[in-house]
């Protein structure tokens, strides 16, 4: 029988079937959707399985923890020069725009650093939430930087962080500000960010030959990307420098946007998204509560690291005209479990020795590569953000989020 002549007479039966439907039977429906809508898993159950977890985390002697080593790792791919970040079994693409170089296929840097404080500060907040017996039926954090009050002569990046949790709970105003405070002072990844940390670098360097033809788009490799990028960077500067400045449509792009938002879904999963476009998932191990269904928001921010240096290296070679025929950066720190417990209350919670190592396949010299990474860490906006001290602030709106 014809595949489409089949599915009709599925579907015709299934419609009849629903016609002949009495009274009765529409109500078993209706009895049945509203139990299955009642036993759906939601926030509130989610925060109860948590607190489990977390009690029993927290019941562990510090000497049975040992401090664990996070991991990321960046690499730059060949021709199309976007950066892919993989942390365990997770990964997303980040790029840049046309303008410089780029094809605009994956995040950007900046923005997503933003929506991973936001995931962590989200995460804590269910952490408080759970310990503390608070319900929570809807969590949503937005964030975004803010202009500096004063000049800092910094690099440029976000800053200034201003958080909005948009929030559905029958707790009180008092209880929701006493949950905000707290989740910023356990979070691992703002008080990362508030520390002032200065990532170590280690160089590995291994030699490629220096004869290559270039042959426009015939060879796919990083070599030539970084050639096509610094035709596209001077190519842009000559645009800029032929039309006039103009200062309205600047002051409009360099206005605080919509920032980038954090959703957490029942099961306690963090959806981050970022401009508008580019979903990230974040979770936890199961011993902290979670699923584990994505990085964690601390392999996140040292993922933020790694994909923001990588960008500026790529731009710093097409800059000097470098011959660069592969980069790829490890990011690594520790993560100290004992920290804030019984007898380890003034250890940091947040991670400890962040340094990154530098895998380059290159002809140029080890004293052209010093001074190349030189030039990239101070620039690099997120090189930058971890070594300068950061400020965060919030506000509590009651209600949902809308995109």
């Amino acid at each position: 029988m014809n595949k489409h002549i089949f599915s009709f007479i599925i579907a015709a039966a299934t419609t009849t079937a629903a016609l002949a439907q009495g009274p009765q039977d529409v109500f078993r429906s209706a009895q049945k959707k509203q139990q299955l809508e009642q036993n759906a898993p939601s926030l509130r159950s989610h925060l109860k399985e948590r607190k489990v977890a977390l009690q029993a985390w927290n019941a562990l002697n510090a000497n049975e923890l040992q401090t664990v080593t996070l991991t990321a790792n960046v690499t730059a791919k060949n021709r199309a020069g976007v950066r892919e970040l993989r942390v365990r079994e997770f990964h997303y693409i980040g790029d840049c725009g046309y303008a410089h170089g780029g094809q605009d296929s994956g995040v950007d840097t900046p923005t997503t650093a933003q929506a991973v404080f936001a995931s962590d500060l989200a995460d804590s907040y269910l952490n408080q939430a759970a310990l503390l017996g608070i319900d929570i039926d809807s969590l949503t954090i937005e964030i975004h930087g803010q202009p500096d009050k004063t000049p800092t002569n910094r690099v440029w990046y976000p800053r200034n962080f201003l958080y909005t949790i948009y929030i559905d709970s029958p707790a009180s105003d008092a209880e929701l500000e006493q949950l905000a405070v707290l989740a910023e002072q356990n979070s691992a990844v703002a008080t990362l960010v508030k520390s002032a940390v200065t990532p170590q670098l280690i160089i590995d360097r291994k030699e490629s030959p220096r004869e290559r033809i270039i042959e426009g788009s015939t060879l796919a490799s990083l070599r030539e990307y970084i050639h096509g990028k610094r035709q596209a960077l001077l190519a842009s500067r000559a645009k800029a420098k032929s039309q006039p400045r103009d200062t309205a449509a600047l002051r409009k792009a360099l206005a605080p946007k919509r920032g980038p938002w954090v959703k957490v879904f029942p099961n306690g999963i963090r959806q981050l998204t970022v401009n508008d476009k580019y979903l990230i998932v974040h979770d936890n191990p199961a011993y902290l509560g979670g699923t584990n269904l994505g990085m964690t928001s601390a392999e996140g921010v040292l993922g933020i690291l790694g994909t923001c240096i990588t960008h500026i290296s790529l731009g710093q070679a097409a800059e000097r005209a470098l011959d660069i025929d592969s980069i790829s950066l490890t990011v690594e720190a520790e993560w100290n479990p004992q920290a804030g417990r019984k007898g380890h209350e003034q250890e940091s919670i947040a991670l400890q020795n962040v340094r990154y190592t530098l895998h380059v396949l290159t002809p140029e010299s080890e004293q052209a590569v010093k001074e190349w990474i030189e030039a990239v860490e101070k620039i690099c906006p997120m090189y930058n953000l971890f070594k300068d001290t950061q400020t965060f602030e919030h506000k509590i709106v009651r209600g949902n989020f809308k995109p």
